[in-house]
């Protein structure tokens, strides 16, 4: 079966699906689903499956985690124009910043803030609170990993989760 998208506004209450995304998808009515929250997605899965049934539901799945991986990519682009700049340690990626609790406790600086240091004259390190949430340390390495072989530009992918701006939809 071929997906079907549909677009679909929430209440403060209830997302309603239309009875014709249930079939199209092999629902049968009254019968028991799954609900799987996920971070940033909901899946929804028959309650009890056949072995092909399974078989579909993992192939849409991979489909759909290789369709948002691409636009990713492509949102990202190539990493052509960083002249070598790209140059990301996916051992430790992200600004790499840390320091004891006591000190970011005297500093005030939350213990889950992204931290940004900076040298100054005489040997000093100024560090403080980054202004922004999320960097290459919050994706998960197996998908880093996936990026970087497929040759996209990493700086672009931190740069858009520093800025957190709308990449999909």
């Amino acid at each position: 079966m071929s997906e079907l998208v549909f677009t679909k506004g929430t209440t403060k209450k209830k997302l309603v699906i239309p009875n014709l995304i249930m079939e199209q998808s092999g629902f049968e009515k009254g019968k028991m689903v799954e609900i799987h929250a996920l971070t940033d997605a909901v899946v929804i899965l028959k309650k009890e499956m056949t072995a092909m049934e399974l078989v579909h539901a993992i192939d849409q799945l991979q489909r759909m985690s290789t369709d948002l991986t691409v636009h990713l990519a492509k949102v990202c682009g190539p990493c052509e124009g960083c002249e070598g700049e790209c140059d990301i340690d996916l051992e430790h990626p992200g600004s790499g910043v840390d320091l004891p609790e006591w000190v970011r406790q005297e500093a005030g600086i939350p213990k889950d803030a992204k931290l940004c240091a900076w040298p100054k004259e005489d040997g000093v390190v100024c560090v403080e609170a980054a202004n922004y949430r999320y960097d290459l340390s919050d994706v998960p390495p197996n998908i880093l990993d996936v990026l970087a072989a497929s040759g996209v530009c990493l700086n672009e992918l931190e740069e858009l989760l520093m800025t957190e701006e709308t990449v999909y939809g």
